[in-house]
């Protein structure tokens, strides 16, 4: 019998190894949530040296997120095209470059123009990292794997905004940038040598296709007609909505809880601390129980069905500051279970040699979701509206759980005729 090359089968049961490539993976992922929200913090600062209005500087930050959000389905081609490897490493290093180099500009046109460059090479990170994981991994570990993914950039998230003012106060921005922006290229070089400097690399590399036809190749025509299918696009849509509904609880939650019942700043804060961290928390426990069943639909419309309950509990009905806190710790628990579970089904749908477009384009659903919300929900407070908020972030979940089993269906389905 000829010998395969995948890395999941030649060393299923090395554990070691596999730590170690999901571990240069997520620092990647850790470095592109910490910088993005790196940027935020140093609005004060910017606007000192650089004599900007909130709008402008507001529009800075906006070019680097539409930068993330147009990159990766094209990131997604050409993970598959050229190898996840390459890309994934050269992102990372144009996105440090980019950030370390806004620290050395003193002219506010070149910070949009690193804004967008340090944007764009962001968009690499999860159409490149989930091929690697789904090439490279022990298929029995994947759902762990992509919780750990995940929560490595949900550890970036949180450290980001006290460690960039901490090097800020105690130095300057710029150098927090720079000195940021150097860790991460070091990281990008030792995810170089790591992975390109051993079987790994070859594993990683995508089949080519032969001149006979291969297995694996997909025309434009067929790439498009895949990615416009029933059961991609609706977990397209399911990205847009759990994004949504996540991006709104963030932005939204303290501000409609102090405004609807006089919930004081501090228990309404404490609630969605709360909700984060748990978050965070379910995402590894979501990871185990995504290794342990294939019925990944049904546990992602279990986790919104909880959460859709008590979300919509929170806005029509005042709550005491312990009961509000723990309902909401259930409610990130939950949400957390749901992340690797939407992963997996991804990876299930996609067809080998597609799987980096495929992520390109749902993730591009992340995107959508967390830029349209605030702007409603922001409308809606405004409108003394406050406890609709709640309501449509619950409507978001309860759309989320029905198009997530309708997705599972067509999964099956198409297990079934396989």
């Amino acid at each position: 019998m000829q010998r395969r090359t995948s890395i999941s089968v030649t060393a299923a049961g090395a554990i070691p190894r596999d730590a170690k490539i999901l571990g240069l993976v997520c620092s990647g992922h850790f470095f592109s949530h910490f910088l993005s929200l790196a940027l935020p913090p140093l609005i004060p600062f910017w606007r000192e040296d650089f004599g900007l209005s909130y709008t402008q500087l507001g529009l800075i930050l906006t070019l680097y997120a539409v930068g993330t959000g147009i990159t990766q389905i094209p990131m997604g081609f050409l993970v598959d095209r050229i190898g996840a490897l390459p890309v994934v490493v050269t992102g990372l290093v144009v996105l440090c470059s980019a950030i370390a180099g806004i620290g050395l500009v003193h002219d506010p046109v070149m910070l949009g123009v690193l804004a967008v460059i340090g944007g764009a090479a962001n968009g690499v990170f999860h159409p490149a990292n989930y091929v690697i994981m789904a090439k490279a991994i022990n298929p029995a570990r994947l759902g762990r794997s992509f919780a750990v993914h995940t929560f490595s950039g949900h550890i970036g998230n949180a450290l980001a905004p006290v460690t960039i003012i901490f090097l800020a106060v105690t130095f300057d921005w710029r150098t927090a940038l720079m000195t940021t922006g150097a860790l991460g290229v070091a990281a990008g070089a030792a995810m170089f040598v790591g992975l390109g400097g051993s079987r790994d690399h070859e594993a990683l590399a995508p089949k080519r296709k032969k001149s006979g036809g291969g297995e694996d190749a997909l025309d434009s025509g067929a790439l498009l007609k895949l990615l416009l299918s029933v059961p991609i696009m609706k977990l397209f849509f399911f990205f847009v909505l759990t994004s949504a509904t996540n991006s709104g609880m963030q932005s939204f939650s303290v501000t409609a809880l102090v405004t609807l019942f006089d919930t004081p700043l501090v228990a309404a804060s404490a609630a969605l601390t709360a909700y984060l961290f748990a978050s965070s928390i379910g995402i590894l426990a979501g990871g185990v129980v995504a290794d342990l069943t294939s019925r990944h639909d049904l546990v992602a419309a279990c986790a919104f069905a909880v959460t859709a309950v008590i979300i919509a509990l929170a806005g029509s009905v005042p709550l005491s500051a312990v009961l509000l806190i723990g309902l909401f710790t259930i409610a990130g628990l939950s949400q957390g279970v749901i992340r690797p579970a939407r992963d997996m089904m991804v990876h299930a749908l996609a067809p080998k040699g597609a799987t980096g477009r495929v992520f390109g384009f749902v993730t591009t659903g992340i995107n959508v979701g967390s830029a349209l919300t605030p702007l409603a929900l922001g409308w809606l407070v405004d409108h003394g509206l406050a406890r609709w908020v709640f309501w449509l972030i619950a409507l978001g979940m309860v759309l989320a759980l029905g198009t997530v089993l309708s997705a599972g269906t067509h999964l099956r389905k198409g297990a079934n005729a396989s």
